[in-house]
Parts: C-alpha cells; sequence; structure tokens
C-alpha cells in the first residue's frame, strides 16, 4: 500500500522513485510534492505503531546534526577566505616607499598652488540711470532702484569682496562687466523711467566706478578689469536694429575714461578693448565673456557652442549676464573638465519689464575663487539689497 512504500522509500529499503510512487497510485501530485509529505506519513506511521516519541526524537536530532554540519561547513568556508586574503595580501610588494613619496609629491603640488589662486567678481547688468519702482500684489515695494541705491549696492558688493579676499587670501582678482552698465535708451517708453540723460549715464557712471575700483584698490590687491558691450548702451541711429551698429556702443567710452582715470594707481590694470565677446585667462582657464542677448533666435547655450565652434577654443567657463538672474549649467567639456555657462545677476535687481513676463530675481553679483590645476575651487554668491 501507499504508506508502506512511502516508509520503505524514507528508509532506503526500496528502488521505487518517487516518480514511480506517484504512478504507481494515480496521484496527483508532483514527485517532489510527495517527497516532502513523506515525513509526515513515517509519522503518522510511527504514531499509528505507538512510536511517535522516539520518531519525534530521530527527527530532531537529524535535523540539529545537517544544521551543525552545515554551519561548520560556512565557517569553514569563512576561515579559508580570510587565510586566502591573508596570504595574498603578505605576498604584495612593500608600497610603504611609493605611498611615502606619492604624499610627498602631492604635498608640493599643494604649497606651489597655494599662491596661484585668484577671485573672479562678474557683476553687470548695472541699467544706471534707470529710475525704477516695482510694487508687489498688496502695493509693497518689491524693487526700488535709482543713482543712489546703485551707489549703495555697489559699496555693499565691495565690502562683500573685500571679505572673501581676506578669507581666501587672494592677492589678484579679475572683474568681469558683462554689459548693460547704462540703461540707454532703446525706446521711447523709457523716458518715464530715466534719472538722466544717455551722456550723464556715461559720464556719472564713468566717475561712480573709478571711486569704487579706487576703494577696492586700497589693500593693495591686483585688480584688473574687463568688460563686454551690453544691448542697453548701443547707438541706433536711422532707426537700426539690434547688434546693426556693433561698435557704436556707449559702454567703450565707460572703459576708456576709467583707463585714464585710474592711470596713476599701479595695483588696477583696465582693458580698454570692450567688445562684444572677450576672451579672458584665469590660472591657465579660459573664460568667454558675453552679455548673452539672442541673436537671430539664438539661445545662450547655442551661442557659447558656436563660438567655441568659430575660434576653434576650449572654453572652459562662459560669463554672461543679460537675463538678470544667477544659474548655471554645462555646454559640453573642455579639457578640464566641463564647458560650463554661468550667468550672474543684475545689479538693479526686478524692473516692471521682468515684472510684466512674471520674472524676477534678487540684485547681486558672482564671485568665484578660481585655483591653477584645479579650476573653480568655490562659488561666492553675493546678494546685496
Amino acid at each position: 500500500m501507499l504508506v508502506e512504500d512511502i516508509v520503505a522509500k524514507k528508509n532506503g529499503l526500496t528502488e521505487y522513485e518517487w516518480a514511480d510512487l506517484v504512478e504507481k497510485y494515480h496521484l496527483d501530485v508532483s514527485p517532489d510534492t510527495l517527497r516532502k509529505a513523506g515525513v509526515g506519513v513515517m509519522l503518522a506511521d510511527a504514531v499509528m505503531r505507538g512510536e511517535g516519541d522516539n520518531f519525534v526524537k530521530e527527527q530532531t536530532l537529524r535535523d540539529l546534526r545537517n544544521e551543525v554540519m552545515a554551519y561548520r561547513r560556512s565557517d569553514a568556508r569563512r576561515t579559508e577566505l580570510a587565510n586566502a586574503i591573508e596570504r595574498a595580501a603578505k605576498a604584495m610588494p612593500d608600497l610603504r616607499g611609493e605611498y611615502e613619496a606619492g604624499v610627498s609629491e602631492a604635498e608640493n603640488k599643494v604649497e606651489s598652488k597655494a599662491e596661484s589662486k585668484e577671485l573672479v567678481l562678474a557683476l553687470g547688468d548695472f541699467h544706471f540711470g534707470a529710475d525704477i519702482e516695482v510694487r508687489g500684489l498688496r502695493g509693497e515695494k518689491m524693487n526700488v532702484y535709482n543713482s543712489d541705491v546703485f551707489v549703495h549696492r555697489l559699496l555693499q558688493v565691495a565690502m562683500q569682496t573685500e571679505l572673501i579676499l581676506e578669507k581666501e587670501k587672494i592677492a589678484t582678482m579679475n572683474i568681469f562687466l558683462v554689459g548693460d552698465l547704462i540703461d540707454g535708451m532703446l525706446r521711447q517708453s523709457q523716458l518715464t523711467r530715466l534719472e538722466y540723460g544717455i551722456v550723464d549715464q556715461v559720464m556719472k557712471l564713468g566717475e561712480h566706478l573709478a571711486l569704487w575700483l579706487k576703494h577696492l584698490a586700497r589693500f593693495g590687491t591686483q585688480i584688473k578689469v574687463y568688460a563686454v558691450s551690453g544691448n542697453h548702451s548701443e547707438v541706433r541711429p536711422l532707426r537700426a536694429k539690434s547688434r546693426e551698429f556693433e561698435d557704436e556702443n556707449l559702454e567703450r567710452i565707460v572703459i576708456w575714461y576709467l583707463k585714464a582715470r585710474l592711470d596713476g594707481i599701479d595695483n588696477v590694470e583696465i582693458c580698454s578693448d570692450c567688445e562684444r565677446r572677450k576672451l579672458v585667462e584665469v590660472c591657465g582657464y579660459k573664460f568667454m565673456l558675453m552679455h548673452g542677448d539672442s541673436i537671430s533666435g539664438k539661445t545662450l547655450t547655442d551661442l557659447a557652442r558656436d563660438s567655441i565652434n568659430l575660434y576653434g577654443e576650449p572654453i572652459d567657463y562662459f560669463v554672461v549676464g543679460h537675463l538678470h538672474n544667477d544659474a548655471e549649467f554645462s555646454v559640453g567639456t573642455s579639457p578640464d573638465g566641463h564647458s560650463t555657462i554661468v550667468r550672474v545677476p543684475s545689479l538693479c535687481g526686478i524692473d516692471k519689464y521682468a515684472q510684466s513676463l512674471e520674472r524676477g530675481a534678487c540684485p547681486g553679483a558672482t564671485a568665484m575663487v578660481i585655483e591653477n590645476g584645479y579650476g573653480r575651487r568655490c562659488v561666492y554668491p553675493i546678494k546685496v539689497k
């Protein structure tokens, strides 16, 4: 009968396989299921014969013995693995001399780099000459901007910059002016918001910047100033279109004035060329300065990639303004890492045009520590009120 055959199979007293038993008794189960049920069948058979307690004890001892043997095998494998790792480690050559030489070389490189970092201070979109008052949904003042506020914010930038220079122990600073330094007069609607006419904007801004740079230079920091032209400072005679007379830009006068005005200050260097684009190298890294206004519907990413392709120059950082808010994104790779667009905030802050587009950002500037052999070590966002 089935029970006897199962007991005989579990005790190894028959040549039947589990599949043979399934077929013999026409069972609706798999051979593996019948095998697993065999333990229960043996227990039931033992109970019927009055041997249940002995069977349970034997089965328990067998299971315990199997667990002990499995643990011993596992422990033996772990021990052998540990011994194999130890033997392999001891067989390796001594690395102490090579490691110590590498550490010494790295320390020398760090010491050589200590004096090879400079600060980049990027700012723009002053829109000097504009008289702006932007109110919020409840009539509160979101932004007030005029020539007095401009001077106040410029001094805040100077104060925060001096703290960065002192903290980072930096002796050289590169100032990037990325356009729209004056508000200009591109359209008639600007007449209602101008504090000064165009000529006065140029003259007054030039003097304010000269005094500001002289203030920054008093600590002996070596200052280099680079500038690119924006769209608001364009001269558009005969109803010319944007960038049609590219060289007719009033910001060139501002920079020319700064160079002449600060001629006697040894630690201030003004790069007199104020063009649409400017390539500047800082600590071995290439910076492309541009205002960032679009041309023929091109995006800022398009402009950056086109510059790399046109001039065949790998650019590490594109520093741009125009959109009045800070942002950063990559446009490819350079020999030293990512080719990155760094968009800097405006000093004037939100105006009514930005408000009409439901856009706005806090006024400020961007400072970056650039280190030779590393690139941009850190960024200091400068916020002003």
